[in-house]
């Protein structure tokens, strides 16, 4: 009798109507998968016998360019789904308190960009990591996820990650040639077709999770052993090679939090659980027990691994063992205490006039230099674009407000999700509770990333994550006989409303694939510009970096570049003071354009009134550092 009522309830749970027409989901779950296969195996070669004459031949690959799809995928999916709730008439009822926080970050984020220096820059960038994988999560959570539609974006998104981790194997171990060809950072950190190593850990370390939930949640035997052994001969192994800390301690955090706080909040409801369920979901539990000591078994053994001839193993313990010890510092020096040092210098300058809104989105490198009073000592010759801790990054430039909402939402969803596991132990439905468990794992194990990283600003990461969290969100409001369960969980809305998401449906297609199409090409022609360079061809290397200025303005890689060549080639100094007065408006913590507009106004122009006026700029946005400090001795006047 008890397992007809299981079964019944299961069947109740899968049979919720759908806010999308059947035709509305293929197209969405069309957009979804690839927006979860494409963007981690996508890189560019780029030649004179593929594109347009005159391209020189590279390869590309890199973040911009992944995002780019992303953005480009998504707004795909977002605009169906808008498109689709217009149609139906028909919105999911989030509740209360979530619509509160998501309001709350949406409004930190719109006004700090109102208010931000570069507002272009800022707009963009909001896009891109802010607005984009909200409404993607958004999106996701109007499916009803039956176990066929989990199966197939599950699928997709463990399918790129194996693809991705079997490319980084393939660069370690040199199973073939195609791989080497990759760009690579370093040849002896495999990080696959990602290029950066970390950003490559931190997307393979969120799929961890999900692929131990997917194996505890279906039911035939050989996807559970093809996801077993994917988890266990590739993941995990991927995973130890990328070095990449940050990631390693958050899938460990991740899978440790999940499980004891399932495993706590479910000895508190153990009254309501019958024995044998207790038993049966602290086994599940323990599963992701297991998966976060995985890694570290990995990590000691590593040399009994095959190595190749590119990775030298260490004698008294491998590269990986050395690495993972050395997460806790036994030393001054070293990533760690760099770490801490851009955290202090950062919060500190959150505790300002925009502590509220924060400085815009994107803006940490704009204004790095003006409160950098420990990083700065010694000095840094390279702009810093991350703080290396997404909650700090968020206080710093979507200030307090921004923060609290993006907490906000990922507290209120993973909440849910717990409670949504705690329902699943009392039905003894242990495939759901698996499932959902992967879910909380993955998220947790992004946020656990986003306090030494910053996956909230990698392309990959920020798919599966968000998705985890839409697909989370789209489960625990749908619950029957919940608070939001089918028959409460959608209304009707009014028709400005529904004229309002017909209108962004429409219009949300065409302005992200402009978007995605001048950052594509801006991006070629910078990288592009740059080959020029390096091969002497300095004509052709400015007029690629004007053309990636015309579809970007809001940056300032190419606007340097272009300085630099009218200074030194072209020797047009009124268009290079031009150049170096756009440059400081984009980008006023740029040093080497101050360094040079103070150069060519004292010897170019022998204005010294206004070369004065340019030291004060330099020294507002830089007051800690040594080439502040020694542009200060062309002006002995100045006390």
């Amino acid at each position: 009798m008890q397992k007809e009522e299981i079964e019944k309830s299961l069947k109740d749970e899968w049979s919720l109507p759908d806010f999308l027409s059947p035709l509305q989901t293929k197209l969405l779950f069309f957009c979804a998968c690839l927006l979860a296969i494409v963007p981690p195996l996508f890189h560019l070669h780029l030649g004179q016998d593929e594109w347009v004459e005159g391209f020189i031949p590279i390869r590309i690959v890199n973040a911009d360019l992944k995002f780019v799809l992303v953005l480009a995928l998504g707004s795909f999916l977002v605009g169906i789904t808008l498109v689709s709730l217009h149609l139906g008439k028909k919105i999911l009822a989030f509740p209360r308190s979530f619509q509160v926080f998501l309001w709350i970050f949406l409004i930190g984020v719109i006004v700090s960009c109102l208010f931000a220096h570069n507002g272009m820059r800022a707009w963009v960038s909001s896009i891109r990591w802010h607005f984009l994988p909200v409404l993607l999560a958004l999106s996701l959570a109007h499916v009803s996820w039956a176990r066929n539609k989990l199966g197939v974006f599950l699928g997709a998104l463990l399918l790129g990650g194996l693809l991705s981790s079997l490319v980084v194997m393939d660069q370690h171990y040199i199973w073939t040639e195609w791989s080497q060809r990759l760009p690579q950072i370093s040849r002896s950190i495999p990080a696959g077709i990602i290029y950066n190593h970390n950003f490559a850990a931190e997307y393979h370390a969120t799929l961890l999770p999900l692929c131990l939930g997917a194996a505890l949640y279906f039911r035939n035997l050989y996807i559970r052993i093809l996801l077993g052994a994917s988890l266990t001969f590739v993941f995990l192994p991927a995973l130890s090679l990328s070095l990449a800390r940050g990631a390693w301690v958050g899938i460990i955090s991740g899978c440790l939090l999940s499980a004891l706080c399932f495993i706590f909040l479910l000895f508190l409801k153990r009254k309501a659980v019958t024995p044998a369920a207790l038993r049966s979901s602290c086994f599940v539990a323990s599963a992701f027990l297991v998966l976060s000591l995985a890694l570290p078994l990995c990590l000691y053994t590593s040399p009994y691994w095959k190595k190749s001839e590119l990775s030298t193993v260490v004698p008294a313990g491998s590269k990986e063992a050395k690495e993972f010890e050395s997460i806790i510092p036994t030393t001054e020096g070293g990533g760690s205490n760099r770490r801490l040092v851009l955290w202090q210098d950062a919060l500190n300058a959150c505790l300002s006039k925009d502590f509220l809104f924060g400085k815009g989105t994107d803006h940490y490198e704009l204004h790095f230099h003006e409160s950098a009073r420990l990083s700065d000592n010694p000095p840094r010759r390279n702009l810093i674009r991350h703080v290396h801790n997404d909650f700090i990054q968020y206080f710093y430039e979507n200030g307090i407000v921004g923060l609290i909402g993006f907490l906000g939402i990922w507290g209120f969803v993973l909440w849910r999700g717990f409670l949504s596991s705690l329902a699943s132990a009392e039905k003894s439905d242990l495939r759901g509770l698996g499932l959902r468990l992967g879910l909380i794992a993955s998220c947790l194990t992004f946020l656990a990333e986003a306090f030494f990283e910053f996956p909230a600003r990698s392309p990959c990461a920020v798919v599966v994550a968000w998705s985890a969290l839409g697909v989370l969100l789209g489960l625990v409001l749908r619950e029957p006989g919940g608070r939001h369960s089918s028959a409460t969980s959608a209304f009707s809305p009014g028709p400005r409303l529904n004229l309002f998401l017909g209108a962004m449906g429409i219009l949300i297609v065409p302005a992200g694939c402009l978007l995605a199409k001048d950052l594509f090409w801006a991006n070629i022609y910078l990288y592009q510009g740059r080959i020029a360079g390096g091969y002497g061809e300095k004509d052709k290397s400015l007029k690629f970096h004007r053309l990636s200025i015309a579809h970007a303005p809001w940056e300032h890689h190419s606007r340097k570049k272009e300085c630099y060549y009218l200074l030194t080639h072209k020797k047009q100094f009124p268009e290079a003071l031009e150049a170096l007065n756009a440059t400081l408006a984009v980008h006023p913590g740029c040093l080497v354009a101050h360094q040079n507009k103070i150069r060519v106004l004292l010897r170019e122009f022998g204005n010294r009134k206004e070369a004065k006026l340019a030291y004060f700029e330099m020294r507002k946005a830089a007051p800690f550092h040594p080439y502040t400090h020694r542009q200060r001795k062309k002006f002995p006047e100045l006390k």
